[in-house]
């Protein structure tokens, strides 16, 4: 089969690109952009200022993630019946202010935890559950590339967060961070959420169903979607203090972390260019077979560069794959709602897995038990995927 892409999805590309830049912009700057790969640059700061557990300060993550759980399904509905701009200027505006009140934040973990809510609930417009939407809703023969390209906004901002904001923690300290987050966030979100126009506002009087599909595939996504957050996302947040436990300087454990994120790039173009060419649950089972083998090399004191860019490979192709998949096994009318959900569940998944592994670490004094566990529990994700089936032809 050559690799070249047919007519009808260049001309989807030709017309559809300012809105997939616009999208990739808003979700790379939102809250499962900078805000979650920001997460693992928080560790050692507040263990250093409050004295807290890793699990106290990986906490964050587990109530960033749970705003997410919470809003996701409501803000995928609403998009459905009054289109995404108004939800995503509103997220926009509200964002840096709940980020402001993070970077006030004193010696209380029921505050951190609290104000990361805040962050996430604020930031519900900031997500896939809207802006995989609209993309796809414009796309169908390139529409894996194209959510691909739109989601590289979370690889981009895996590879420039701990870049560009590791020297500001570690000059500045955490929370001069927060402050450039917010500015970050306002500067380029709310330009982006007005690109996107009117355009995937419903109809008048069009009948409109919005609500969660349920079928055998979509509610195995639901599944897979939880599965895939709890591991993966636990290993992204730790990636860094694993590193700096086994002696690796701090600076240079950030570069190793920014190689996550290069990952991601490669695997959002390469994942939704092959889902649109090849049967997408075999695509995507074959690259989650990744993250088994970096769990494995990480637990073996491997080489921790191929390590993270395999973990890279795994996070570029989870929510990708979530959305794609959303789109084949379910109708178009019950995207909105049926995707916010999976984004909800994988959500909180990825809001438990740090948790999870923060208490290992304490609990156990490493992280051997954790990785060992999350290679056993991906190779059943591999499987689970692998059974997903042929497309339904209504949800096209």
């Amino acid at each position: 089969m050559a690799l070249t892409l047919t007519p009808q999805a260049r001309a989807e590309l030709a017309q559809g690109w300012p809105l997939v830049l616009a999208a990739a912009l808003a979700i790379g700057v939102g809250t499962m952009g900078i805000g979650f790969y920001s997460l693992g640059l928080f560790v050692k700061p507040l263990e250093a200022e409050f004295g807290w557990s890793r699990a106290a300060v990986s906490g964050a993550a587990t109530f960033q993630q749970f705003g997410i759980f919470l809003s996701a399904p409501v803000v995928g509905w609403l998009a459905d019946r009054v289109g995404a701009r108004p939800i995503a200027v509103a997220s926009f505006v509200l964002t840096p202010l709940a980020l402001l009140a993070l970077s006030r934040t004193g010696n209380s973990v029921l505050a951190w935890d609290g104000l990361w809510l805040l962050v996430a609930l604020a930031g519900a417009g900031t997500t896939p559950a809207i802006w995989a939407r609209i993309v796809l809703l414009k796309f169908d023969q390139a529409r894996g590339l194209a959510l691909g390209l739109m989601l590289m906004g979370t690889g981009a901002a895996a590879m420039l967060a701990p870049a560009l904001l590791g020297p500001v923690f570690a000059q500045s300290g955490w929370r001069s961070a927060v402050l450039v987050m917010a500015a970050v966030t306002l500067a380029v979100g709310l330009p982006a959420s007005l690109m996107i126009g009117t355009s995937d506002r419903p109809v008048a009087g069009a009948k409109q169903q919005g609500r969660f599909e349920a079928n055998r595939q979509t509610l195995l996504l639901l599944v897979i979607a939880f599965l895939l957050g709890l591991i993966v996302a636990g290993l992204i947040v730790h990636l860094v203090p694993m590193l700096v436990d086994r002696g690796m300087a701090a600076a240079e454990a950030a570069r190793v972390a920014a190689g996550v994120g290069a990952a991601v790039l490669v695997a959002r173009l390469v994942v939704g260019y092959l889902f649109d060419r090849f049967h997408a649950p075999y695509v995507a089972a074959l690259f989650l077979l990744s993250p088994v083998v970096a769990a494995l090399l990480l637990w073996g004191s491997g080489p921790v560069v191929p390590a993270a860019l395999m973990l890279g490979l795994a996070a570029g192709a989870e929510v990708d794959m979530l959305a794609y998949f959303t789109g084949r096994y379910a109708a178009i009318a019950n995207y909105g709602a049926t995707y916010g959900g999976v984004l909800g569940v994988f959500c909180l998944g990825a809001g438990l897995g740090p948790l999870l592994f923060g208490k290992a670490y304490d609990a156990l004094g490493g992280y051997d038990a954790a990785l060992l566990s999350s290679a056993a529990v991906l190779a059943v994700v591999v499987v689970l995927i692998a059974t997903l089936g042929a497309y339904r032809e209504e949800a096209h």
